[in-house]
């Protein structure tokens, strides 16, 4: 079965119980809900096999600079002899060359969008390339495997598998968080979701961290590629940093948000989170994130209210289950934190067996 039908009998499955959640009632109504929530394991599994073979539209670009010098990133084939990378790789260019095997093709012209950090690359000679098919990235799911692939350190293509840590909502779809590590060299590699398709770009990474890896949504380009307008001779572009190197106070939340996780400065992002879910009240993260800040803080009877907030808004937030079973745990509400496993049981088993480890005797 593919993942993303999975996925989304799961979704309709567990609104039950996320308006369980939501109106506050015990979590011990959960179990005639649970019982139709079973998830394959073998529909999350990537295909790596079929991954791989995507590589192929993955190239290196080199880009020469105006000033001397040059950077290292990778493209990847959106549309015959198109290629979409990161304008950070090309924005000081004013000679844009693509690589395969030792051979070298020159772009032509380029669509930019600076502020996106997303160029698409026209390049005569390439038409053949295999375009690799586009994912959205407001389909994708927490802890969903993918697979990053660029030429990391400007060396030979690699690909690295991970997991889906956090999707953030940004200009109309989801700036995706992953655990696939990559360093400079992959800036504009690809990321594969379960299905082998492109969801997103890898764009950057906090530096000094673990798990801080993001990739801009393929919906930013998608419906840009084939239009003819905005295409210009390759050549340096002047306009405004991309959303991820703003001013401290300009960032998006979510930026503002992981700079002070962190750094464990607990009670700002308690306050960053009260403006953020004032200004979204869809959104589940700062939600999550304030339950985690309570949490750390000690103020556990409040880490329980943000987690389930955060699982009522998206029943699928697995870390949110996770988190809120601890917190339970740390309450001595043993009843909820079981129940709270049975939810995470048909969701992730790994997760599940860790909350499930915190209730060994005597609290089991």
């Amino acid at each position: 079965m593919a993942f993303r039908n999975s996925m989304s009998a799961v979704r309709h499955c567990l609104e039950a119980i996320a308006h369980l959640v939501a109106d506050r009632r015990p979590l011990g109504c959960l179990g005639l809900a649970l019982a139709a929530c079973s998830l394959s394991a073998s529909a999350a599994e990537l295909d790596r096999v079929r991954t791989m073979a995507l590589a192929g539209s993955v190239l290196k670009v080199e880009a020469i600079k105006a000033s001397g010098g040059y950077s290292l990133g990778t493209a990847v084939s959106v549309a015959p002899g198109k290629f979409v990378t990161n304008c950070h790789v090309t924005r000081d260019a004013e000679i844009v060359m693509l690589v395969r095997g030792g051979a070298r093709w020159r772009a032509a012209s380029e669509r930019a969008d600076l502020y996106l950090d997303l160029c698409v690359l026209q390049v005569p000679g390439l038409e053949g390339v295999p375009t690799v098919p586009l994912a959205r990235a407001r389909d994708l799911q927490f802890e969903q495997q993918v697979a990053a692939a660029g030429y990391t350190g400007g060396a030979g293509m690699q690909m690295h598998v991970g997991t889906i840590s956090a999707l953030h909502d940004l200009n109309g779809s989801k700036v995706i968080q992953t655990t696939t590590a990559f360093t400079s060299g992959a800036s504009g590699g690809a990321l594969f979701d379960a299905e082998g398709k492109l969801a997103g770009i890898l764009t950057f990474r906090l530096r000094g961290t673990d798990g801080y890896y993001f990739a801009a949504p393929v919906e930013w380009i998608a419906d840009r590629i084939d239009d003819p307008d905005g295409y210009v001779a390759v050549a340096p572009l002047d306009g405004p940093p991309p959303f991820w190197a703003q001013a401290a106070a300009a960032l998006p939340f979510f930026m503002q948000a992981a700079s002070l996780e962190v750094d464990g400065r607990w009670t700002d992002l308690l306050t960053l989170t009260d403006r953020w879910t004032h200004d979204d009240q869809r959104d589940p993260e700062p939600w999550f994130l304030r339950g985690n800040s309570y949490s750390k803080l000690d103020r556990i009877g409040s880490a329980v209210g943000a987690y389930r907030n955060a699982v009522a808004l998206n029943p699928l937030y697995t870390r949110a289950w996770l988190n809120l079973g601890k917190a339970y745990v740390k309450l001595g509400a043993l009843d909820d934190a079981r129940n709270v496993t049975e939810v995470l049981r048909n969701l992730d088993a790994d997760l599940a067996d860790q909350l499930a480890a915190s209730l060994e005797p005597p609290f089991r």
